[in-house]
């Protein structure tokens, strides 16, 4: 929880959200009286540590009581208590910030907690299991403050005192590595932790696969970033991921390994965004499926998952156009001319009527197209307009055409090269057609 939250969040969510295990409550230590001590001198030079007393286990036993009760107000006045007995030992002291800690958690005033949980490490003599614990327990409370640097010290310090780190502790490291921005130090951690987890028999959270990828992202390492969620995706099969991992194929480069993965999710149904159709039928363009792309195009403006514009028109008869499919790009390319303001949808269309040998209909959407900004290859139009005219039988017309053709500014050299040959045999076929009308 952000520290600048004012709303609370209960504790299981909070631990949840971060795969964090719940922070167990404060363990009692049995009561020894004097006399029972004196009979176990050897038992105390061994564990050093001295024993809790018979009045403040009784003080803590009725504090645990009300804490279960959720009384907590009332139980921090029996610790109240506690704390200002004169003489305490190390022991007692240490149990007596635990309880604060773990009473400060349950009301989910996580900066306290905090503070008595580092109080009680700086107990001398202090028993290496509640060392061990406190020290995990802290570096979780201080990710939930977002004090990731806190995080890590203080699970590193819990790691070198434990023989076996658990598969989570490893996670909780890769994490606070990835807050600070240590990616390649965040990977081996992670990497571990699923080791760990495999290895157990366990199902390994998909948080942390996520969290290992996010890592190779910022690293800009996209073939080992494939690889962590090709393995996701065989734990968690969620289309999401699939889209991903097509996504970095992508930024490699391979969008032939993109393609196959995209068309496999086509055709399961996993792609209903307007962006993710018209990549895949620009893949389909690219690897010359023109036929396929079409299809995909023409489904979802259909369907209306992609909309029907001049851009999305064009492309889909660019499909059609290049699936040697005149007939059917001549719909949308009319469309897509009406609603464009630039000449060049109409002159496609020109082109698909010439593709047809329809030149009645090819010259009308030619000239329209040459008198609107926007054509990309004017001369290329020009002789398009030549042709139509000439099959007409209109030789004057189809001359000026190739005129046209043959003067515009930034023409193809072929292009000019070409006009100039027509306007010859035009010349001739006009002067023997004169010179058969005098006849």
């Amino acid at each position: 929880m952000s520290k600048h939250s004012s709303r609370p969040v209960c504790r299981p969510l909070l631990a949840a959200l971060l795969g964090l295990s719940l922070i167990a409550g404060p363990i009692l230590l049995y009561p020894q009286t004097v006399d029972a001590a004196k009979n176990k001198k050897e038992e105390q030079k061994k564990n050093k540590a001295p024993l809790i007393t018979q009045k403040v286990y009784k003080l803590l036993t009725e504090a645990q009581d009300l804490v279960n009760a959720r009384k907590y107000g009332e139980a921090l006045k029996i610790l109240e208590k506690i704390k200002n007995r004169r003489r305490l030992n190390s022991t007692e002291k240490a149990q007596l910030w635990n309880f604060y800690a773990y009473i400060y958690f349950s009301q989910e005033k996580y900066r306290k907690a905090i503070d008595a949980y580092e109080t009680l490490l700086k107990q001398p003599q202090l028993q290496p299991a509640l060392q061990a614990s406190t020290l995990y327990t802290l570096s979780q409370l201080y990710f939930l403050e977002e004090d990731y640097k806190k995080a890590l010290e203080r699970i590193q310090q819990w790691m070198a005192l434990t023989e076996n780190p658990s598969p989570d502790s490893y996670a909780l490291l890769g994490q606070a590595y990835y807050k600070l921005k240590q990616y390649r130090k965040a990977i081996p951690a992670l990497r571990k932790a699923i080791d760990l987890r495999k290895a157990g028999g366990r199902k390994v959270k998909e948080s942390w696969y996520l969290l290992m990828r996010a890592s190779y992202y910022e690293l800009k390492d996209y073939k080992n970033m494939a690889g962590v969620i090709k393995e996701l995706i065989t734990i968690y099969p969620k289309p999401q991921y699939f889209r991903d991992l097509a996504g970095v194929y992508s930024q490699m480069g391979d969008t032939r390994k993109q393609l196959a993965l995209m068309e496999t999710m086509y055709e399961k149904g996993q792609l209903n965004k307007a962006s993710q159709l018209r990549n895949l039928s620009s893949l389909y363009l690219i690897y010359e499926v023109p036929y396929k792309a079409a299809k995909v195009l023409d489904k979802a403006i259909k369907e209306g998952v992609l909309e029907k514009n001049s851009k999305n028109l064009e492309l889909l008869s660019q499909a059609w156009v290049q699936a040697r499919e005149d007939r059917k790009a001549i719909e949308p390319l009319t469309e897509a001319a009406k609603l464009s303001d630039k000449g060049e949808a109409w002159i496609r269309l020109g082109q698909a009527y010439v593709n047809l040998d329809e030149w009645d209909k090819a010259i009308p959407a030619l000239e329209k197209g040459l008198k609107m900004k926007g054509v990309k290859r004017p001369g290329s139009a020009w002789i398009l307009l030549g042709m139509g005219y000439y099959n007409l039988k209109m030789l004057d017309k189809a001359k000026q055409a190739f005129t046209q053709a043959a003067n515009t500014k930034g023409a193809r050299k072929q292009n000019r090269k070409s006009a100039r040959k027509w306007i010859k045999y035009l010349d001739t076929e006009i002067d023997r057609e004169k010179a058969l009308a005098q006849n």
